[in-house]
């Protein structure tokens, strides 16, 4: 092949590489990054914002932060007028994050110090203690990689795969976007994908709950063992280092419908109590606190139910802020 040949191919070569970048890049901006803003990633992504406001702003805040069930129980207008009540003016901010981990906070701690909120409460349930999770979505690191910074004590605790995706860079973040093609454009196009909504509106009849909590495969029914695990270390690690920084740290066990609480093993339950003895963490254990009715489901609450809660954890708070107040 002649030299200027060989130039006009390189340049077609060149040019058509550009070009199905800009394509590529296309997709990604007009289809999937209109899809994935509305998924676990963003919740991360948001409360990221929420600690970057508040730094510096005089620790006047309160974090409730934990799994789907913060997302549905926790109303903190109703909270923030329990305080108002008793001349208490706190920002209260639910930090709910779907699916959400011990393990997988690890990876906001460094915002949550530099916020230095007055108080962080930690709402989780059994399962999220158990041996058998380790549940971090690759889409919240892989999606957030440029934003983390993670301590080396954090840092041991996540699996090699997982350092890879907290470590990308806005190129590796760009590439893992074509996971999200296909689905985006069936989702702009009205094609039906099964997802499931931050807030679920419809509440289950008495027979649909019996039916679920009689199903001995449930994940929520993961247990919890004796044994170590990641989950117990990073819970234990959240603590220490919130509380190193003179913030006030409260576990909270979240409320089941009474029919979900029924078939949870004694055995998990005497299992957690001894941890979260041993980590000298103050809790308050509300599983079994409201009745069925307070339900939208097994584990979730209802519109009555989130304002029996949340006046609840208002007055948790007064009790932390002005001791004897409760």
């Amino acid at each position: 092949m002649t030299e200027p040949g060989f130039g006009r191919l390189l340049a077609t070569i060149v040019l058509a590489a550009a070009c199905a970048f800009l394509i590529y890049a296309g997709i990604i901006t007009f289809f999937v990054n209109p899809y994935i803003a509305h998924h676990t990633w963003s919740q991360v992504d948001r409360n990221l914002r929420v600690y970057g406001d508040d730094t510096g702003a005089g620790g006047e805040s309160v974090y409730f932060i934990g799994n789907s069930q913060v997302i549905h129980d926790l109303d903190p207008a109703v909270v923030e007028e329990v305080l108002a009540g008793s001349n208490l003016s706190l920002r209260v901010h639910n930090l709910g994050v779907d699916d959400d981990t011990p393990l997988q906070r690890l990876i906001e701690l460094r915002g949550i110090l530099e916020a230095r909120p007055r108080m962080v409460i930690l709402g989780y349930s059994y399962t999220s203690f158990s041996n058998l999770t380790r549940y971090v979505p690759d889409d919240n690191l892989a999606l957030l990689s440029g934003k983390l910074r993670l301590d080396p004590a954090s840092r041991s605790l996540f699996s090699p795969d997982q350092l890879a995706l907290i470590d990308g860079n806005w190129f590796g973040e760009l590439l893992f976007k074509r996971k999200f093609i296909i689905p985006s454009i069936r989702k702009v196009f009205g094609i039906h994908l099964q997802e499931r909504d931050n807030i679920v509106n419809d509440t289950m009849t008495y027979e649909q709950k019996l039916i679920i909590a009689k199903n001995p495969y449930d994940a929520f029914l993961a247990p919890v063992y004796p044994e170590e695990n990641v989950q117990k270390e990073a819970f234990r690690h959240l603590a220490r280092e919130l509380e190193a920084a003179n913030i006030t740290v409260v576990y909270v066990t979240m409320p089941l419908d009474p029919m979900r609480s029924e078939t949870i093993p004694d055995a998990t339950r005497e299992n957690f109590s001894l941890f979260m003895n041993a980590t000298g963490v103050r809790s308050l254990d509300l599983e079994r606190a409201y009745g069925s009715a307070d339900f939208m489901d097994l584990v979730h609450m209802n519109r009555y139910g989130r304002e029996k809660f949340s006046g609840s954890v208002g007055a948790l708070i007064l009790g932390e802020v002005r001791p004897g107040a409760v």
